[in-house]
């Protein structure tokens, strides 16, 4: 039989969490294929958490040249890509970056 609880679901202990983040990257998930397919690619990047000093609509282009780590943030969820980057809107300065993998939209 049913055994009903004596608590209303507000008031229980372990309340359900659901993740509102959905993987819907068209990158890999795996670290390492991650890398394989970023490695040496252009991509347009967009920051999620702030505005871009460097262009006007907030979007960057980076040709990544290596990648050093992949990481997923303990705070936010998010994946991140430790990267040396040449800066396409920077005068194609050397620079290494933490993207999150979510902002990288266009991969050439």
């Amino acid at each position: 039989m049913f055994k009903f609880l004596k608590k209303p679901l507000a008031l229980t202990r372990k309340p359900a969490i659901i993740s509102s983040m959905k993987d819907t990257s068209p990158l890999p998930s795996n670290p390492v294929q991650l890398a394989s397919t970023l490695t040496g690619k252009t991509v347009r990047y967009t920051n999620l958490n702030r505005k871009s000093t460097v262009t006007a609509d907030g979007q960057r282009t980076f040709k990544i040249s290596a990648i050093e780590d992949v990481s997923v943030s303990k705070s936010t969820g998010y994946r991140y890509i430790t990267a040396k980057v040449q800066d396409i809107d920077d005068g194609g300065t050397e620079k290494y970056r933490s993207l999150i993998v979510d902002g990288i939209s266009i991969v050439v």
